[in-house]
């Protein structure tokens, strides 16, 4: 029974991972309940509740609310929270903003303080337009990480709290570095309030008094940046160069304009003293690198100031988005030996990232390192069992290694959970066939070949 309890705990966890929009580290609101604290369950309970996964698994989102009511009317004492949360995303998905509400609030009665649950209700209420829950909500996240400040002043946007959501944008802003998102916000708010020119030429009239104010003439470029009055920009930037030669933030604008008007050597200057500013955010450092990505993607002769940009910001910041972005664009050059070190960076930061914890153990097979793969590979089918390229992997690996009945029983389990991928079906029916052919049933090995060549047909 303490198995089925395990299965059901480790569903419990994986249903917190799907998140459009979230900032939260911990994803799994119910991972430190105690395996035993579950109780026994019936087996009526297990059938209903498994059904209602796969249900939901295949967009059949009605049936498994009768799946989850029928576990409800099972649980008499309430204390599986998981039941309410599950049955909420299903409402979720169907629209049914109210039920679905109801259902994180008695999941957060059961549970408090749970921010996945907290961000599915803010979902839940901003989609129905119900601002004054929505702002209760995003009040309870913001202690989870600031970052959710953002929501607050979207909300304050709707609202017509303009003053009030920049105040938020500008307390962000020197938290964690400007940010292309609160920019946006920023403009558009700029635009319907009319704010714009109020706050040029106030800014104007303090630069004016308080000549030396760095941060007021760095709210200044930005302002002539959001406007695309980018001469404005350079020459207020040059001015506050003039006056303090020491001011590292100035060169986050300067790099910006300079790569727009073609002064590609200024800007590779402005970008490397931003990376080596021990002053400047990592935030706004990731921002930089980033756009030196994209520019030498296009201008490939600046690869080795990129090198060099590279190696100053592995020294400083370690940020799994970063090192995934280096990665893809080694990965994308055709260098895939320097991208999987990056890669690996970033899954070992960011393990609840599948998509990128995939790309990592197809790139390891295909440098030939097949007891990493076969470990990795391992350890995502505990995270991610319905995975099909998991076990693709692991077999693959496991073949190389000569351990045959292992890659057999890693394929065959895993061709069971493929889904719509033919040309994945029909990689593991060839690995079957050459491995059967390995152990000597001719037969079984003839018919796999078969049915992976009908598929590559198809495609």
């Amino acid at each position: 029974m303490k198995g089925i309890k395990y299965i059901l705990l480790l569903f419990m966890m994986l249903s917190m991972l799907s998140r459009k929009h979230t900032y939260a580290q911990d994803s799994t609101p119910f991972a430190d309940q105690n395996v035993d604290d579950l109780g026994d369950v019936s087996d009526a309970f297990q059938e209903a509740f498994f059904e209602a996964l796969k249900q939901k698994g295949i967009e059949n989102y009605d049936r498994a609310i009768e799946q989850l009511n029928t576990c409800i009317k099972l649980d008499i004492t309430s204390s599986h929270p998981i039941l309410y949360f599950e049955r909420g995303k299903n409402h979720l998905l169907l629209k049914d903003y109210d039920l679905a509400a109801a259902d994180f609030v008695k999941t957060l009665e059961l549970k408090p303080n749970q921010e996945p649950v907290l961000n599915l209700l803010y979902d839940v209420y901003y989609q129905n337009r119900d601002y004054e829950n929505a702002e209760a909500t995003i009040k309870q996240l913001i202690p989870f990480d600031s970052q959710y400040k953002e929501d607050l002043a979207r909300l304050y946007s709707a609202t017509r709290r303009y003053d009030e959501a920049l105040t938020l944008i500008e307390e962000l802003d020197e938290e964690k570095g400007k940010d292309r998102f609160r920019d946006s916000l920023r403009k558009r708010i700029y635009r319907i309030s009319g704010k714009k020119d109020v706050d040029r030429e106030a800014l104007n009239k303090d630069l004016e008094e308080n000549a030396k104010s760095e941060k007021d003439y760095l709210k200044l470029i930005y302002l002539y940046s959001d406007q695309g009055n980018t001469e404005k920009a350079y020459e207020t930037a040059l001015k506050l160069q003039k006056l303090n030669p020491e001011a590292d933030a100035v060169q986050l604008a300067l790099y910006k304009i300079d790569l727009e008007k073609g002064n590609t050597e200024n800007a590779m200057d402005a970008m490397s003293k931003v990376l080596g500013s021990q002053k400047i955010s990592a935030k706004a450092k990731h921002r930089v690198l980033n756009d030196f990505l994209l520019f030498v993607n296009d201008n490939p002769t600046y690869a080795p100031q990129l090198e060099t940009a590279i190696s100053t910001f592995d020294t400083q910041v370690a940020d799994s988005k970063i090192y995934q972005n280096i990665g893809e664009y080694y990965s994308k050059k055709g260098k895939k030996e320097q991208a999987l070190p990056y890669l690996i960076k970033a899954v070992e930061k960011d393990q609840d990232n599948v998509e990128l914890l995939k790309n990592v153990v197809t790139l390891e097979l295909e440098n030939g390192d097949y007891m990493s793969v076969s470990k990795r590979a391992q350890a995502a089918l505990e995270l991610y069992p319905s995975q099909p390229i998991f076990y693709y992997v692991s077999g693959v690996a496991l073949k190389q290694q000569e351990k045959l009945q292992e890659a057999l029983d890693q394929l065959e389990m895993g061709v069971d959970y493929i889904l719509d991928d033919t040309k994945l079906e029909a990689n593991f029916y060839a690995q079957l066939g050459e491995i059967y052919a390995k152990l000597g049933d001719t037969q079984k090995a003839q018919r796999y070949n078969t049915q992976a060549s009908k598929l590559r047909a198809t495609n």
